[in-house]
């Protein structure tokens, strides 16, 4: 697993969230390591025999209806048997099930009544019958918004039940107001900071090993501004001998 620096409150916080189920939001900057969160988290639920289902917001999909609904759940759909897929999908839960499932249906593809929020919650619970369940959504600025609605219906009913939640966004870029509404009232919610000059260090060390000098330590640093993104980018031309430390202090 990729060791994440400064990073011990998050982990820690996906540790819980794993365990004992709930919300958690991660909100920061481009390149700042949500992602990376997110992928801890999904890690750690697998290795505890958790059902995992991921979505990711696009920009280019922002107007695809129902989109970031349709990455979490129909894959785990179409994998089921018919006898679970029916199981899945009973009760109120059918009310998504040409949705989700592909039937022809007359109800229009941006339809979030209460009906469709409420049998999407309803197929959430009947899969965290059979196992422990963590959705993971990443970039969620970019979620259309009838999935964003559903995400602000689901996240205060998931108290008592096996379901973690993690959403992980970009303030600036949170322009839907249903993304607004899942964050009031919040529930927990981390904010990953930049990393520190010795973190970056440290980073260049186990890419570079003994390239890896004070000079270049403190020109990676300066230029990144302790982004693990940007970081990364600058290890990897710094490694392929592309850039010189005067030329990252510089940048």
């Amino acid at each position: 697993m990729e060791t994440l620096f400064e990073r011990h409150r998050e982990l820690a916080a996906m540790d819980e969230l794993v365990a004992r189920g709930g919300v958690v939001l991660v909100e920061g900057r481009a390149g700042i390591g949500k992602t990376a969160l997110i992928q801890a988290a999904c890690q750690r639920a697998v290795g505890l025999g958790r059902q995992v289902l991921r979505a990711r917001g696009s920009e280019l999909e922002a107007g695809f209806a129902f989109g970031v609904v349709r990455q979490v759940f129909e894959r785990r759909l179409a994998s089921a048997g018919e006898r679970e897929r029916d199981a899945l999908l009973a009760g109120s839960a059918g009310a998504v099930r040409a949705m989700l499932l592909g039937e022809l249906v007359e109800t229009s593809a941006f339809d979030t009544s209460f009906s469709v929020l409420h049998g999407l919650y309803w197929l959430t619970i009947n899969l965290a019958d059979t196992h422990q369940l963590l959705i993971a959504v990443d970039d969620a600025h970019w979620a259309d918004s009838p999935s964003l609605r559903w995400l602000a219906h689901l996240a205060p009913r998931l108290e008592g039940a096996a379901v973690a939640l993690l959403i992980a966004y970009r303030p600036a870029e949170q322009s839907e107001a249903w993304l607004e509404a899942l964050l009031d009232p919040a529930p927990t919610v981390l904010r990953p900071q930049l990393l520190s000059e010795g973190a970056v260090g440290a980073i260049a060390h186990d890419s570079l090993g003994s390239g890896a000098t004070a000079e270049l330590c403190r020109a990676v640093w300066a230029a990144s501004g302790g982004n693990p993104l940007y970081l990364t980018e600058l290890l990897r031309t710094a490694r392929l001998g592309e850039v010189a430390p005067e030329a990252l202090d510089r940048a």
